[in-house]
């Protein structure tokens, strides 16, 4: 009985040492660092021009290894002074910071397209928390903040595709009617009928909000003042 319990133990840990292999790490941030991940879905490579130091800081505290030349590199984050990259080096897979002079240059407008892109990611994130909208979202940011809509319509013009959002809000009322009852007694029956109570609608041209309509007791949705910068294309 008490090998199997050392057994079941043994093999307990093994699973939990699986199962912590296969999630993602939560490493640090580094203050000051765009992170890849936060703005693009699919990663990018950059070639590997000559062997680099990697460091686990920015600061180059903690030598990781040397990145192999030739190699394609996964970028993870961009900082002014080193991008921090996943590759192989000597010693195996690592992923550390390495000095831009390392890799093939990237190009001054993709970097300053990335931080756009943060920064709208940041926003619209902001706006979505809050469950709110702004010109210039799209309509899966939209549905994304407000939830499916209570009607949708869409037509294509000659200027191109035109959708209509519309989120329709409800009260129920109460209403109190006199009924004779099987007895023959007058008594008192309360029904509640549904009442609509605020209106949002968000009119998008080529899936981008061009306007947002809301009746005076429902403003709370449109972030006033507001307008999200156009989704960026990052060309690399």
């Amino acid at each position: 009985m008490a090998k199997l319990s050392t057994l079941a133990v043994l093999s307990l840990g093994l699973l939990l040492s699986l199962v912590s292999a296969e999630r993602p790490s939560q490493l640090a941030r580094e203050e000051g660092a765009l992170y890849v991940e936060d703005v693009l879905d699919k990663p990018i490579k950059l070639k590997v021009l000559k062997a680099g130091n990697a460091y686990s800081t920015l600061q180059g505290q903690r030598y990781l290894g040397t990145i192999r030349p030739g190699q394609e590199a996964t970028l993870l984050a961009i900082s002014d002074r080193a991008y921090r990259v996943r590759a192989r080096a000597q010693q195996g897979p690592i992923a550390g910071w390495v000095g831009p002079g390392f890799f093939e240059k990237l190009a001054p407008e993709f970097v300053e397209n990335l931080k756009k892109a943060a920064e709208r990611k940041a926003l619209v994130e902001e706006l979505i928390a809050n469950e709110e909208v702004a010109l210039g979202m799209s309509s899966a940011e939209v549905v994304a903040s407000l939830g499916e809509p209570t009607k949708r319509a869409s037509k294509v013009t000659a200027d191109g595709r035109e959708m209509t959002l519309e989120y329709i809000e409800y009260d129920r009322v109460p209403q109190t009617s006199y009924i004779r009852n099987a007895l023959g007694q007058i008594v008192r029956r309360t029904t509640y009928v549904k009442v609509e109570s605020g209106r949002t609608t968000v009119m998008l041209k080529d899936d981008v909000v061009a306007s947002i309509e809301e009746s005076e007791n429902n403003e709370a949705r449109r972030r006033r003042g507001i307008i999200v910068p156009m989704p960026i294309d990052l060309f690399f």
